[in-house]
């Protein structure tokens, strides 16, 4: 989408994810190798009682998902960063995760010719706990006749 068409208070509900506990074992075996996710057993001992997905496993599924749901499509820009990253509670294997994506604010670069669009994500476990939430900011390109 080019920029123009953003507008703050739009919301996008993603495919959810189904958490395994293969899944959070790769990932933390690459990523994360901190035995509270990659040891079942160390885990039922610590302070979640059980294995738990790494919070940088959570946010790369759900930009993942937000990647495949194209909103940002080839206009996208890249982004200048993330704010305000939060996880609220555990997520853990046998959990379905659901995220919206709302669009907080659209602003038109001061330097470059191309827009801002601020977004925060929020995700809900099955049970509606929430258990991560964060802003993101992408650079989405201007209509051509726009960028002139």
């Amino acid at each position: 989408m080019y920029f123009e068409e953003f507008r703050p208070g739009t919301a996008y509900t993603l495919r959810p994810i189904e958490v395994t506990e293969q899944a959070i074992l790769q990932f933390a075996s690459v990523f994360d190798p901190q035995r509270i996710h990659l040891d079942p057993e160390f885990a039922r001992k610590g302070p979640f009682g059980g294995l738990i997905a790494s919070g940088y496993h959570t946010l790369s599924w759900v930009w993942s998902r937000w990647i495949e749901a194209n909103v940002l499509g080839d206009e996208s820009m890249g982004g200048p960063g993330l704010d305000r990253v939060e996880w609220l509670a555990p997520v853990r294997p046998g959990d379905t995760l659901t995220t919206v994506v709302t669009i907080t604010s659209v602003r038109r670069s001061k330097s470059r010719p191309r827009g801002i669009v601020s977004m925060h994500f929020e995700v809900v476990n099955q049970d509606g706990t929430r258990v991560m939430a964060y802003d993101a900011a992408a650079l989405v390109r201007l209509r051509p006749e726009e960028e002139g």
